[in-house]
């Protein structure tokens, strides 16, 4: 599994981050803006009983979408209309506007309650009157709240909104027959923005995709870091049996002039490097030799012979994947390779023969004890016959 690698975190993410930002500032999403402005309404009167002067003046009026934005002032005037509806949203509503001697008829501003008919009709009925500004009361149900209005067509006359209570305390001094003085002027800007229905459904989107990358991402990263864990775990255990299989292959430590191996021509094939004298090379089943620190970890991550593709494993009597090396038995020696023996046999009549002390090709620990055990062998059997030649020359008969 040499394509497992170890995962690398925050990969998904950082993915799912970036697109939701880019959901979040795509154009469109913030929808538009919504701009409307605030008014100052002023009302100045007399009370009859105490003949004084009362002002107040607060920010509790809004202007209309399609209302000129500026000021304007009059005495304030609410619907005759024939069934008392306050409203005034019949054609041939008349407005009362109480007076006192210096005021005259006009500018007037009509004070009119919300609901009946549209707010275009109700300024258009006002408009008609010769009025100089419309104000509408907002109804009972919404208190002191004020309420966007629209009414296009309505020209440049002022249209604004009151809550409930204003409109109510100055219609009662009104049908009292209070003359009551309004001043309108322009209050705060507002900005308000919304999201648009198509923006919400676009960032829902975005939402839920980021939210199938990040578990898909999850999902990829748990599976891949458990195959890695596991591949790990396998490839040190299969390397470790591997290791123990590869060090039973005989060792040897090249001396001079000895037979088998020219020091000055043959080299290693894995590192392209002439043998030198007490060199530790090792010898394969396919009589290759190599340095052992060259073999080593070539068998390790290829278990064949670099010059002829020898299975050095299969050749060894493992022909499965080695799982417990100490309880196999040791693999008979195959045609294709010499036993310590019969290699420690051929030494001993080369030394006979030629006199030479040169050393065994291969020093395997299980050699000397080999050697020892048939030289003890070949001593047992040379006593027996020297009994036997005794006993023969004596007359007895051989055992």
């Amino acid at each position: 599994m040499a394509w497992l690698r170890r995962p690398e975190t925050g990969v998904g993410a950082r993915g799912a981050l970036a697109l939701l930002v880019l959901a979040l500032c795509a154009p469109g999403v913030r929808g538009r803006a919504l701009e409307w402005y605030s008014a100052m309404v002023g009302t100045e009167y007399v009370e009859p009983r105490t003949n004084l002067t009362v002002r107040s003046v607060s920010e509790s009026g809004r202007f209309g979408d399609s209302s000129p934005k500026e000021g304007a002032e009059g005495l304030v005037g609410v619907p005759l209309a024939p069934d008392g509806d306050p409203e005034g949203c019949t054609p041939d509503t008349t407005f009362l506007v109480p007076a006192p001697g210096g005021w005259g008829a006009a500018p007037w501003v009509a004070l009119v309650a919300r609901g009946g008919c549209t707010f275009k009709d109700k300024v258009l009925v006002a408009a008609r009157r010769n009025a100089s500004a419309v104000v509408l009361y907002n109804e009972e149900r919404y208190g002191n709240l004020t309420a966007p209005m629209s009414h296009p067509g309505t020209g440049n006359i002022v249209v604004i909104m009151v809550s409930y209570p204003k409109g109510r305390e100055i219609l009662d001094l009104v049908q009292k027959g209070i003359p009551v003085k309004m001043t309108i002027g322009i209050g705060t800007r507002h900005v308000q923005e919304f999201i648009n229905g198509q923006s919400v459904v676009f960032v829902a989107i975005a939402f839920i995709t980021m939210m199938i990358i990040s578990l898909a991402w999850l999902i990829f990263y748990y599976i891949q870091r458990f195959l890695y864990t596991g591949s790990q775990f396998g490839s040190q255990s299969h390397r470790k049996e591997t290791k123990k299989v590869i060090g039973q292959l005989p060792l040897h430590t090249v001396k001079h002039g000895e037979k088998g191996i020219d020091v000055d021509t043959e080299n290693c094939a894995v590192c392209i490097e002439n043998f030198k004298v007490k060199d530790i090379i090792r010898i394969l089943p396919c009589k290759h030799i190599f340095h052992r620190i060259c073999i080593d970890p070539w068998l390790l991550d290829h278990r064949t012979c670099p010059m002829c593709k020898l299975d050095v494993i299969k050749a060894l009597g493992y022909w499965s994947e080695p799982e417990d090396v100490q309880e196999m038995p040791v693999p008979e020696s195959t045609p294709g390779s010499v036993s310590a023996i019969n290699l420690s046999i051929t030494l001993q009549d080369d030394d006979r023969s030629d006199g030479s002390n040169l050393p065994s090709p291969s020093t395997n620990e299980s050699v000397p004890q080999c050697d020892a055990s048939f030289k003890e062998d070949a001593g047992e059997n040379t006593a027996l016959l020297e009994a036997g030649r005794s006993d023969s020359q004596r007359g007895g008969p051989l055992s």
